[in-house]
């Protein structure tokens, strides 16, 4: 077997590993790491007086590779990918617009604080996350459970009856 045919099977054998209940326990977890730490940035910049579009690129900047670590280690049990790391910020990357457009809405159309309002982004933008990650990660989205391998099965030795000679 080639490296690269041991390194797919090893992606494979890491996402079966983990399957999609248990990947849902983790990845909320994470994701809520992610969030706290997010919304610690955004408070915080806009606490030193920064404006909150330049507080959502420091947040960006920060977060994306946190939570890419964080999501291919322990949520999705596979190995650190360049090309992985690649899609994953291009997945974070679609959303932040739609980030951007909340926070403008919440912040200067509502006149909400930044402390309101990112977290009412950040909830909102979850599920997208969630279908992102797994599309960035994953090399396929595996919905089973985990199967054990089991040894193969060997016929029964016959005996035989009577004497033999």
């Amino acid at each position: 077997m080639t490296s690269g045919e041991q390194a797919g099977q090893e992606r494979l054998a890491g996402a079966r590993e983990r399957p999609l209940l248990e990947r849902g326990w983790r990845y909320t977890l994470v994701g809520l790491v992610c969030a706290i730490t997010h919304n610690a940035i955004m408070i915080a910049v806009d606490q030193v007086g920064v404006h909150y579009l330049l507080g959502t690129v420091i947040s960006f900047l920060a977060v994306t590779p946190l939570g890419y670590a964080l999501h291919s280690r322990f949520t999705f049990a596979e190995p650190l990918r360049l090309k992985a790391f690649a899609r994953f910020v291009g997945g974070v990357a679609a959303a932040y617009p739609v980030s951007l457009a909340m926070m403008m809405v919440l912040c200067s159309g509502l006149g909400l604080g930044v402390a309101i309002a990112t977290p009412i982004a950040t909830v909102a933008l979850i599920v997208w996350n969630f279908v992102a990650a797994h599309w960035a990660i994953l090399p396929r989205l595996y919905l089973q459970p985990a199967t054990v391998p089991t040894a193969p099965s060997r016929p029964a030795k016959q005996q035989s009856v009577g004497n033999e000679e």
